[in-house]
């Protein structure tokens, strides 16, 4: 399987290369990702390959408007092929003066300063529609966007923005990003030269309002610190994925933290670490007892996974980033995860090889635990894929 894989490569780029000829200049970019599994999840298995169309497309009208467009396709073959379609941006701008800005359409707001899990990132609930990758901001970029409206203003100091999302559509749908309609403030105002904390309010329909906030702070020439937390009355995730039964159900106030630090060494490689806590999530006692009810327990993953929410209440989160890491052009990026409550963990590690028009990716993914914990329960405990990655 590995030599098959390996011969991939070559002819990845070949059909890239065929694609590129007449495009230069134009207001437009475009990526094409093909992946092969060297190394399928168990034994004997077959990985199948997956292919990606990432593109966008941005026109500037005048002065003042700007529409931008931008959309990913994915065909998955395998037993289970199917095909994914992705609107991420289609919205319409409008510059009302150097301060001001409104957008209308489909737009992927993303909130939060933390690295590993958002508790702010209000919109990202339902916005994955295919889980491609382990590493966070690859997920943030594919992700669909949201019909709304969006005002914005800026000064010497602070900033302020709202949008206003109605609901669309029946609320079950899996992949519904307007299945509820929901109204968002977010404020900030800079309070030393350095630190400038932003204040979030979500009112979402059928819901509590939601309070979030932001900090992010230097404390050296190296070392940044940052906390991201959110709060307000609602159901435990298991109640919200079983309808109400299998979980407390009630409302309670419940918290959420991303907190850490990132640390920037002089030769550009860097390291964050994080701590995570979801108080809508399972305890240790409860994570387990799930466990003994299979059907609840792929139905409560499904919700959370959708939701874009840890299935247990604490975390711990690192991720190293080192580009042109021993020589130039090659960058290499670690992605750790473990559970404290049942002691899973995860490591997840590309070496990218940056070309003049194309990358090349190796990765390898590792985990450890039982088979109902959190990481290994999907089944992939040691697997290595290869990327060939082509932009226009």
């Amino acid at each position: 399987m590995m030599r098959r894989a390996c011969t991939l490569a070559p002819a990845m780029l070949a059909c890239c290369a065929a694609s590129h000829a007449g495009q230069g200049g134009a207001p437009w970019a475009a990526s094409l990702e093909l992946e092969a599994g060297l190394r399928a999840p168990q034994p004997g298995a077959r990985r199948p390959a997956r292919l990606s169309v990432d593109a966008s497309w941005e026109y500037q009208a005048g002065a003042d408007w700007r529409f931008k467009l931008a959309d990913r396709f994915e065909h998955i073959g395998g037993t289970q092929r199917r095909s994914i379609n992705t609107v991420k941006d289609a919205y319409l701008s409008w510059t009302t003066s150097a301060e001001s800005a409104i957008d209308i359409g489909r737009v992927n707001p993303r909130q939060g300063v933390a690295a590993g899990y958002n508790p702010s990132d209000y919109f990202r609930a339902r916005a994955v529609r295919s889980v491609v990758s382990v590493d966070p901001e690859t997920l943030r970029r594919s992700r669909s966007g949201t019909y709304l409206v969006q005002g914005q203003r800026v000064w010497d100091g602070g900033s302020v923005s709202a949008l206003l999302a109605p609901r669309i559509g029946a609320g079950h749908d899996d992949d519904n990003t307007n299945a509820r309609g929901r109204a968002l403030l977010v404020g900030s105002v800079r309070l030393a030269p350095d630190f400038q904390p932003q204040a979030l309010l979500l009112v979402e329909e059928g819901a509590a309002p939601q309070l979030g906030i932001n900090l992010s702070a230097l404390l050296g020439d190296a070392l940044t610190a940052h906390a991201e937390w959110s709060g307000g009355r609602q159901r435990d995730l298991l109640a919200r994925a079983l309808g109400g039964e299998g979980g407390r159900g009630g409302r309670a106030w419940r918290n959420r933290l991303a907190a850490g630090a990132t640390y920037t060494a002089a030769n550009r490689m860097s390291l964050t670490a994080e701590l995570h806590w979801c108080g809508a999530a399972l305890g240790k006692q409860e994570w387990a007892a799930l466990a003994r009810r299979p059907a609840q327990y792929w139905a409560y993953r499904d919700f959370v996974r959708r939701e874009q929410e840890p299935p247990t209440r604490k975390g711990l989160f690192a991720m190293l980033v080192w580009p042109d890491a021993l020589r130039p052009r090659l960058d290499l990026s670690v992605v750790a995860k473990h559970d404290p409550q049942d002691r899973s963990s995860l490591l997840w590690s590309e070496a990218r090889w940056r070309l003049d028009e194309a990358d090349l990716a190796l990765q390898w993914t590792h985990v450890r635990g039982g088979a109902w914990d959190q990481y290994p329960a999907h089944g992939e405990r040691n697997s290595w894929r290869l990327l060939a990655q082509w932009y226009l």
